[in-house]
This record gives structure tokens, sequence and C-alpha cells, in this order.
């Protein structure tokens, strides 16, 4: 199902592309948990004229495990195509799944501090992480592309970090729920 849902993806980049007149993106990035995302966006990509690469950072397993479960999918699609050619996989697993380094939750602090999006240290955080190491390590590579970051979610993979993102975050103190429900007698903080 996810291989299809990320097929049909590629038809709302495009239908988003020409609603803003905008120049289409040369490489799509994005997490690999599982390997259905990125099947269904490469294939999409391929079949349709948008022919983005698709750049999978995969937070288990590794890269030829990936690789051929996508060629996996792709054969089961009948695609005839290789999913060496349409996809570029790397190893974003640092120390393995779900965790993290201390410099991969901090960049997943600072690009929330910076702009106001929160990244999950499981699945996008690693992916962001990776690219941005990549594109510092080998600029010529993306020098003057248009890049599509896809966000896949796992905010939930923040709940079993508190411990490691507490001190990280500092004043962004926990919500005190008894500040935020309103109770009979009218009182709390939402209203």
């Amino acid at each position: 199902m996810g291989t299809w849902g990320y097929i049909e993806a590629i038809r709302e980049i495009k239908d988003q592309i020409k609603k803003a007149n905008e120049l289409a993106f040369d490489d799509i990035v994005v997490a690999c948990g599982s390997g259905g995302t990125i099947a269904g966006l490469s294939v999409g990509a391929w079949l349709s004229d948008l022919r983005a690469k698709v750049h999978a950072y995969c937070v288990c397993d590794d890269p030829d495990y990936f690789y051929e479960f996508s060629q996996s999918l792709l054969d089961g699609l009948q695609a005839g195509v290789s999913s060496r050619d349409i996809i570029d996989i790397k190893n974003a697993k640092g120390l393995g799944y779900a965790m993290n380094t201390a410099e991969e939750l901090n960049f997943v602090k600072d690009i929330a501090q910076a702009t106001g999006i929160v990244l999950d240290p499981v699945y996008s955080g690693k992916a962001a992480y990776g690219m941005m190491r990549e594109m510092v390590e080998n600029p010529e590579k993306w020098e003057g592309r248009k890049v599509l970051f896809i966000h896949t979610g796992g905010l939930l993979g923040l709940f079993d970090k508190t411990d490691q993102m507490g001190s990280l975050v500092g004043n962004w103190r926990r919500m005190d729920i008894q500040e935020s429900v309103p109770r009979k007698e009218g009182t709390g903080k939402m209203f």
C-alpha cells in the first residue's frame, strides 16, 4: 500500500509544481525504513515526466537490502527498471535503528530552532542529517540542484527520547497538563 501511495504522491507533487508555476525538482530525498516509500517515489518519478532522482537514507538494515527489496516491489509492478538506476540509497542508521548520536540529536534540535520544523530522530531526522552531511562532503553532486525533502512523519519517535533531548532543548519545558486542560470552573490557560 505504501508503494502505491507514494506513486500517487508523485502525481500530487507534479500538480503542485504546475499550479505554482515552478520548476520541477531534480532530486527527492526521503528516509527509508521499510522500502515501500522509496519504491513508490522512484517508480512514480521514473514513469512520469518528473524524472527526479530519489535519494533514500536508510535508518535500518543496509543499502543492499533496500536495493533488493525495492527491486522486488518494482518487479511486482512490472516497472521494467533496476532499483539501482532510479534510487540512490545511503546508510544513515548511525548507531542503529532508533539510536542516536549526540550530533544527530543536536541537528534535530537546531533544525527545529532555525525553521520551526520538528524532525523525528528515528526517520526524517537521520535522513536530513545524512543529506546535509553529504551536501557538505560532496557539494559538487548537489550544486545547482533543486531538492525536495519529504518529511514522512514519525514524531512519535520523540517520546522515547525525552531524557536525551531534555538537556538539549533547555527552556523548551514540558507542557504541564494542568495548565492547559479546561476545568469545570473555567480555569486553564487555553480559555
